[in-house]
């Protein structure tokens, strides 16, 4: 008995701990009900409003040009100049690059001898012309000489008053004077031919002196208009050939810019093309606002499943565009018809929104027709059939939206 005295004081203790925990479970306070109301999500609406918009579409585009003008030499030379560096802006006329005259000035004297060649050849073909025709007319009495003294020593022989030999010889002399008569009747039938052969050559040296001389002239290159000088690929004191490329410039006019437009928009754009609709498109670029106009589409698309477009410059100071300047552009489409906009927040994805009807989300499928600002607010532009004016869509960005979900809208978006 006195060994279990220790043990019953622990053991008493126990079980009037677990007494009082259960008394304490038994008349505790039960919770209210659970009000399935107060589960409702607190978010913002938009009504629906149909109108016809123009949306935009943000291209990411890069500036370029596909007119470069090549500054090239027209004949072989030192350089003696340069006189514009990179970046410099130019007006037509002012002087780029100059060359050493000297190798064009050679070659200028070379082609005008050759020209005054010929034309002393053609003065002479003209005088022997002329010495040729009365050399006929002489040859042609000589002959008619010849045949009278051989038709008379033809006479004598048979008188016995001259030799056989005789009459060989005047024979051969007649031979000989028919041979002289052809031979200046030929030189005289061919005469135009020589020459129009010399006046041929003649025009061929005149072309090629007005090349040479063009050449000399263009030892120094000056500016064909208005430019800004992108490269320069010459030093002072190189030697280069002729056709050689000297410098590089732009001329703001033609500057463009390339962008990749998503497929699912070419067909629509390319319609108000063929409409003789100018698609726009604007870009604010280092603080200064530009503006495009779509001129053509590029042949075939890119792996992206875009296609590039050419946009020419309309408006802007072109000379603070630098080339190769990747930029971000709005492209406006044309007027799209019952046209829903909504906020960034608003959409889902690219193409599911959510109607709220009797408290609860129901998700609704749309076709995104692009970006527009409505208010100084971000958004964009959908299209749904099944949306009809002043439902209720969600405009809350809601990570948990499903359908289904119970929500209570506490706020309305403009």
């Amino acid at each position: 008995m006195k060994r279990l005295k220790p043990f019953v004081l622990p053991v008493l203790l126990l079980a009037v701990s677990i007494a009082g925990f259960m008394l304490l479970k038994a008349t505790r306070p039960e919770a209210p009900p659970v009000d399935e109301e107060q589960r409702r999500w607190p978010v913002a609406a938009i009504s629906v409003e149909k109108a016809p918009l123009n949306p935009a579409v943000r291209l990411f585009g890069q500036i370029d040009t596909a007119a470069l003008t090549s500054i090239r030499s027209r004949s072989a030379g030192d350089i003696e100049q340069v006189q514009v560096q990179v970046g410099d802006w130019v007006q037509a006329g002012d002087p780029l690059i100059q060359l050493d005259p000297l190798d064009a000035q050679a070659e200028r004297d070379l082609k005008q001898a050759e020209r005054d060649d010929l034309l002393a050849q053609r003065e002479q073909r003209l005088a022997q012309h002329q010495t040729d025709l009365q050399s006929l007319a002489q040859e042609r009495e000589l002959l008619a000489l010849a045949e009278r003294q051989l038709t008379r020593y033809r006479q004598l022989v048979q008188a016995n008053r001259v030799s056989e030999r005789d009459v060989e010889l005047a024979e051969q002399s007649l031979r000989q004077q028919r041979l002289a008569v052809l031979q200046r009747e030929l030189a005289v039938e061919q005469h135009p031919a020589r020459l129009q052969q010399l006046n041929a050559a003649l025009q061929r040296a005149e072309t090629q002196l007005q090349l040479a001389e063009r050449n000399l002239h263009a030892t120094e290159l000056l500016a064909p208009e208005a430019s800004r000088v992108v490269a320069l690929l010459v030093s002072p004191g190189d030697r280069v050939t002729a056709n050689t490329t000297l410098a590089t410039l732009v001329v703001p006019q033609r500057i463009e810019l390339l962008a990749n437009l998503p497929l699912r928009y070419v067909t629509e754009v390319q319609a108000a093309v063929a409409a003789q609709q100018p698609v726009w498109v604007e870009a604010l670029i280092d603080g200064q606002a530009y503006r495009f106009v779509l001129e053509r589409f590029a042949a075939q698309t890119d792996r992206s499943a875009s296609v590039t477009g050419y946009f020419r410059l309309v408006s802007g100071d072109a000379s603070l565009l630098p080339l190769g300047r990747f930029v971000e552009a709005h492209m406006t489409l044309p007027v799209q018809a019952d046209s829903i906009w909504v906020p960034t927040s608003a959409l889902y994805g690219r193409d599911r929104v959510y109607r709220i009807q009797q408290g609860v989300l129901q998700p609704v499928s749309v076709e995104l027709l692009g970006e527009f600002e409505q208010h100084q607010q971000p958004g964009f532009l959908l299209r749904a059939d099944v949306l009809a004016e002043g439902d209720l869509l969600l405009a809350s960005r809601l990570p948990q939206a499903i359908e289904g979900l119970a929500v209570e809208v506490v706020g309305s978006q403009p």
